[in-house]
This record gives structure tokens, C-alpha cells and sequence, in this order.
């Protein structure tokens, strides 16, 4: 079996990680698929175009064996396009990669492109770089005056939700698409301030966009940390939960990033494994919070962010390679959550709830004000951390902030800068 599907690079392509180990068991070279697809990608024209189209991620190849790590690269898929594309085709494919509008791009892939596509130099397509960041607007947020119109039951936000199941997945794709534009042109400033060319200010959120951000230097160096490119900034996991994204229906209100992810966890439809579903919402996920490639979110696993009265303060969430929130853990993102890479959330769909926040009533008080007044406290999981699945219930990260780490290894909590 294995033979014949070296030999079909279509075939051998389209294999997952998983499947490939499984057809590739004992072989008497472990090495045989990458050396086989070499020599595919060297020889024949057609597998070239084919695996440059892989490069997209293009569907069914986002989940290729050739997107796990390389020994050089994050992602083997880059590493074998540097080894067999000469440098013009390579930097076409590069290029493809930044400037696609396709959503199912992670954006730690997208980074990593354009840093490779730095050191090469954009040549021909400085132009086209310039022409996305001049022409890509930044994304409007939610403004206080907008929100005293927003309804509300005193707790959550009231807002259109279209009565069918295409009609919500419209609408995740019509936000994964704005915030692919807005990454693809904040990555394409930056291949030109790196080659010394004016770039303009692109779609970046502007500083009143950012204003009141939960921030922290400690976050910063663990997102630095584990990108493993100079091309991706811990800001740009600087999440702004009042971001609109889409609108539900002709004439009505935007909708919010934060109320998106609501319909995300609460819509039946997004916890099964639905074929059709399923991909959207993956791209949602990497378009709209840059979940890096070979994260994953398990079913009926997710994150949202609630708003304590009318303020929604930009928070860190980030998500590294391999990372995986499990079957039925949610995350509170009000205090937000730095998952670094192979680092492992729960599972089973055991219900476990990592809230980001502490609720403050003062003695006196009624019940409501508590749900007003927080604690914020930053979530992170260290490369390779465990919260198990015997973790059931809620993971209170306040309670763990000051403390070198709490009861599970590599699992801690992080207090905001002042």
C-alpha cells in the first residue's frame, strides 16, 4: 500500500499525519515519503503546482502531513518550498501565501512566509504589497454611544442571530474574511518596512482602538517566545472583543467579535464534527483570534468573551502550534489566555471553564454588582502543560496570581502591568 501511494503525489499529499504513520509502519525507510515527495516536486511539473496550492492550505490539504514541523521550519510544507522552488517561484508562492483572502491560513504560517519572503526581498511584488496597505481600512470597533443602543437583559447583549444554519455560517465567513485582510495587510506593512520601503498605516487598530488593554510584559516574552519569527508582535494577540465583524442581515447592527463567538459556543450546529461546518469554523478561529497552524479546538470547546458592563477591554489570547483546548473546556477571555505550543486543555468533554476574572461584591452590596465589578488575571499554559481532564468544573486564575504556579505543572496565573 505504501508504495502505491508514493507514487501518487495527489494521493500522498492529501494524507494526514496520523494516516501516514499508519500506512507507513514499518517501512524499511521512515524518511521514504518526504524523499519521495522530493522527488515528485523536482521532477514533475503538475505535483509543483499542486503543492503550491497545498502552501494555501487549499482544502483537503490543510491538514497534510507536509504542514507538520520540519527540521529547519515550524512547518515542513515551508521548508520543502524553499528547498525545491528556485527563488522566483519561491517567491511567488510566498507572496500567495501572504496575499491570500483565503481564511483558512493560520496566521503564525502567514508570518513566517513573509519573513522568509523578506530575506528573499519582495522584488515584483512591493507593489502589490504597498497596494493592500494602502487600501485596506482599518476594521471599526463598537463605540460607547453605540452600545447605549445595543439591548441588553442586564447581563448579555440581545442582537440579531439569522434563523438558519447558512445564514450563521455567512456570517463567520463574512468576519473571517475581515479579519484576513486586516492580518494579510498588517504582515504585507511589514515585508516593506523590513525591505525600507514607506508603507503607510495600513489596517493596524489605531491606539484608541487599544485604549484600557489588559497588558503584560510577562505574556509578551511567553508569545515571543514560542512564534519563532520576528514577523508576528505579542500585539497582535492584543484581541479587541468590540471589533465588528459582520452584519446578520441588510440594515442591522454589526455585530461584535465578542457576540460572534456567543452564537460560536450556543448554535448547535458548531459542536458537531459537520463537514460542512466544521471548516468554517476553523477559519473563523484562525482568521478572527490567529490560532496557529495544528491548534485545535475540540468539539463543544471554545472561548468567549462577556462583557462587564458596557466596557470590553482588549485582552491577550493566543494559540500556539499544536496547543489543543479540549472537548467541552471554554475559556473566559475577559482576563485572557496564552496557551504556548503542545500545551493541553482539559478533554473528554468533561466541563471545564478557565475564568479569566474574579468577581468583587463589597459587604452590602446586592448580588448584581458583582457581576460588574472583576478581577482581571491572565491564563497561561507553558509549552508541553497539562490541565487534565480531572480538572473538572472551573479553574479560578485569580486565585493563582502572585504564585510561581498553581497545582498543575507549567499551568500559572499573570497579573496586568499597572
Amino acid at each position: 500500500m505504501i508504495e502505491s501511494l508514493l507514487a501518487n503525489h495527489e494521493k500522498l499529499l492529501k494524507l494526514t499525519p496520523d494516516m501516514l504513520g499508519s500506512v507507513a509502519a514499518g517501512a524499511v525507510d521512515a524518511d521514504a515519503p518526504r524523499k519521495k515527495l522530493l522527488e515528485h516536486l523536482q521532477d514533475d511539473a503538475a505535483a509543483g503546482s499542486l503543492f503550491a496550492r497545498v502552501c494555501t492550505f487549499e482544502a483537503p490539504y490543510g491538514e497534510s502531513w507536509v504542514h507538520q514541523p520540519g527540521s529547519v521550519r515550524p512547518y515542513l510544507s515551508l521548508e520543502l518550498a524553499e528547498e525545491v522552488f528556485p527563488p522566483g517561484r519561491l517567491r511567488s508562492v510566498l507572496a500567495d501565501i501572504v496575499l491570500s483572502e483565503s481564511t483558512a491560513i493560520p496566521f503564525d504560517y502567514r508570518a513566517l512566509a513573509a519573513e522568509i519572503l523578506s530575506e528573499l526581498g519582495p522584488g515584483p511584488y512591493a507593489a502589490v504589497l504597498r497596494k493592500v496597505v494602502d487600501c485596506t481600512e482599518p476594521l471599526k470597533s463598537r463605540t460607547l454611544a453605540g452600545k447605549a443602543d445595543t439591548r441588553t437583559d442586564g447581563i448579555d447583549h440581545l442582537f440579531d442571530i439569522p434563523e438558519t444554519q447558512e445564514g450563521r455560517l455567512r456570517l463567520l465567513e463574512a468576519a473571517s474574511l475581515a479579519k484576513t485582510r486586516e492580518s494579510r495587510a498588517l504582515l504585507a506593512r511589514r515585508i516593506l518596512q523590513a525591505d525600507g520601503a514607506p508603507s503607510g498605516d495600513g489596517a493596524a487598530p489605531g491606539d484608541g482602538a487599544l485604549r484600557g488593554a489588559l497588558t503584560s510584559a510577562e505574556a509578551e516574552r511567553l508569545i515571543e517566545e514560542d512564534s519563532g519569527t520576528d514577523f508576528i508582535s505579542p500585539s497582535d494577540y492584543l484581541v479587541i472583543w468590540d471589533q465588528e465583524l459582520a452584519t446578520p442581515s441588510a440594515g442591522a447592527t454589526p455585530l461584535t467579535l465578542a457576540e460572534l463567538l456567543r452564537i460560536t459556543l450556543l448554535c448547535p450546529e458548531f459542536s458537531l464534527p459537520d463537514a460542512t461546518v466544521r471548516p468554517v469554523l476553523v477559519s473563523f478561529y484562525r482568521s478572527v483570534l490567529r490560532v496557529s497552524g495544528r491548534a485545535i479546538i475540540g468539539l463543544k470547546g471554545g472561548v468567549f468573551y462577556v462583557e462587564h458592563g458596557a466596557d470590553a477591554h482588549p485582552s491577550y489570547f493566543y494559540m500556539g502550534r499544536d496547543a489543543v483546548i479540549g472537548k467541552g473546556c471554554t475559556i473566559d477571555c475577559v482576563g485572557g489566555a496564552v496557551l504556548q505550543q503542545g500545551s493541553f486543555l482539559g478533554g473528554g468533554f468533561m466541563p471545564i471553564l478557565v475564568h479569566t476574572h474574579k468577581h468583587i461584591r463589597n459587604a452590602g452590596e446586592p448580588g448584581v454588582a458583582e457581576r460588574k465589578r472583576v478581577l482581571p488575571a491572565l491564563f497561561a499554559a507553558k509549552a508541553g502543560a497539562r490541565l487534565p481532564m480531572q480538572a473538572i468544573g472551573i479553574f479560578e486564575t485569580a486565585d493563582y496570581t502572585g504564585q510561581a504556579e498553581s497545582p498543575y505543572p507549567g499551568i500559572v496565573a499573570i497579573a496586568f502591568d499597572s
